[in-house]
């Protein structure tokens, strides 16, 4: 069983390949930390230091996780970042902005000048963690390393899988997709956030609608799963209420429901003009011929506004309010 980060280096052999440098081991966890170059002719291979070591590599980890309790199988964690020589950790960053961590330029392990310009304008790879590669686990049992095909497979095979997947995303078509992809997510994010804000808005300012009194401090909270029970329909005092053909309603509301009534009004006349061949006999015509009809079909139109409207707006409300965090943290694997 692998239970230290020696004895992971041993069972990897890390040592009998060069092309691994600084190897370290990981003091919190049975696995170890590497580098390798990025390959020669690429730009990012062309980024040295003063000095004219490479200042920018790909950072390796390899860990075996503990086994559950009486189990023999442990998961293999694995990442692949772009690593800066001068920084220590993980570093997040755009390939279309300047870098966000400029060296020291009296750091030695800063780039050179002409390195340092490179560095702004080239692309960088995406970092990759376990979720992006094939799925390996160590079957303590057998001493094997096994992956999700069931296929045994040496450490240094895995290492080399996700060295040249890291490495695959730097090319041209990869990052069109990605960046196409990225936008997407950035719309349906936006699209959803601004949407239930517009709603929420609408319902407490067009409508005499508001939050249930114990809701109201979880206004504030962007991740706020709401539900009908949320809202409630205000009164206002007897000599503030509007009438329209008797029915009694708010003012705000009032004005809500006769802009939108209004609206049906103006659309429902500009079919009549598109359609303005068709018989004049038709339903129509007869409401607009009748008084009695025409009152009642405005009123009822009236009080659609006034149900619906609020309805359709809570309801928006909490569905997309249980979007919200789903689209905030989209996962994303990359495909290579």
């Amino acid at each position: 069983m692998l239970t230290t980060p020696q004895a992971v280096m041993d069972r990897a052999g890390i040592a009998a390949h060069p092309e691994y440098e600084d190897v370290s081991p990981i003091t919190d966890a049975a696995g170890f930390y590497t580098f390798r170059r990025y390959p020669a002719g690429t730009e990012l291979s062309q980024i040295l230091t003063k000095d004219g070591r490479p200042a920018v590599r790909c950072y390796l980890a390899f860990i075996v996780d503990a086994p559950a309790r009486g189990d023999h199988i442990s998961r293999v964690q694995l990442a692949a970042w772009f690593a800066r020589r001068w920084t220590r950790g993980r570093v997040f960053a755009s390939s279309r902005n300047p870098d966000p961590y400029q060296p020291n330029p009296e750091d030695p392990n800063a780039p050179s000048e002409p390195s340092a310009l490179l560095l702004m304008r080239t692309r960088k790879p995406i970092d990759l963690d376990s979720t992006d590669g094939k799925g390996y686990i160590y079957d303590s049992r057998d001493d094997a390393f096994l992956d999700t095909d069931g296929r045994v497979v040496s450490p240094i095979e895995i290492l080399e899988e996700m060295y040249t997947k890291h490495c695959r995303t730097l090319r041209l078509g990869f990052r069109v997709r990605w960046d196409i992809g990225t936008a997407a997510r950035w719309t349906i994010r936006q699209v959803v956030w601004k949407s239930q804000d517009g709603a929420m808005w609408a319902l407490l300012n067009l409508y005499d609608v508001e939050l249930v009194e114990e809701k109201k401090d979880k206004w504030r909270n962007p991740f706020h799963k709401y539900r009908p029970s949320d809202f409630r329909r205000t009164t206002e005092k007897e000599g503030e209420r509007s009438h329209f053909f008797g029915f009694q309603t708010s003012k705000k509301s009032f004005f809500t429901n006769l802009a939108v009534v209004v609206g049906a009004c103006v659309v429902l006349y500009s079919c009549v003009v598109l359609y303005y061949g068709v018989p004049h006999q038709g339903l129509l015509r007869v409401i607009y011929g009748n008084v009695a009809l025409t009152t009642a079909a405005l009123v009822f139109a009236f009080l659609l506004a006034d149900m619906i409207g609020p309805w359709l707006l809570t309801l928006l409300i909490c569905g997309l309010s249980r979007l919200r965090d789903a689209v905030w943290s989209f996962t994303r694997k990359v495909n290579v």
